[in-house]
């Protein structure tokens, strides 16, 4: 697990700079112009991104925030496996932070859409000093 890479990422969803015209949503990996979609980022935007697909466009090989975002197409596999692997996560747990709402079950009913980037940005501290995804964190504050 690299504790560094994930302290980096939470402090970048606390408070991601509207020069990258894009938001927050967890149930879109990266995703093109959709009006109706929920930004949580308080700025307009013309896309979305989750846990996943901003570590994979901000965060670099040693887990330091890029200057300028990763161009997709260096991006060659899986947005969740690529962003796995720059977190040091093993499968099991990138799965349960990137698609909490696909790996357990009591989980599936929550407004995934409405997680802000502070929530998923606790959970990502909790999961630096603890080594455990814990979704309640988030979605009781």
């Amino acid at each position: 697990m690299n504790v560094t890479a994930i302290n980096n990422l939470a402090a970048f969803l606390e408070n991601i700079p509207s020069k990258h015209d894009r938001g927050f949503n967890m149930t879109s990996y990266i995703a093109g112009v959709d009006l109706e979609e929920s930004t949580n980022v308080g700025f307009q935007c013309n896309s979305t991104a989750c846990i996943a697909g901003w570590a994979c466009l901000v965060l670099g090989k040693n887990g330091e925030i890029r200057k300028t975002e990763r161009p997709l197409s260096e991006v060659n596999e899986m947005y969740e496996d690529f962003a796995t692997d720059l977190l040091d996560l093993d499968y099991r747990t990138g799965m349960e932070l990137f698609e909490p709402m696909n790996e357990r079950i009591e989980l599936a009913e929550n407004d995934w859409d409405k997680v802000t980037p502070r929530q998923a940005a606790k959970v990502l501290r909790n999961l630096a000093k603890t080594g455990e995804v814990d979704w309640s964190i988030a979605l009781t504050s």
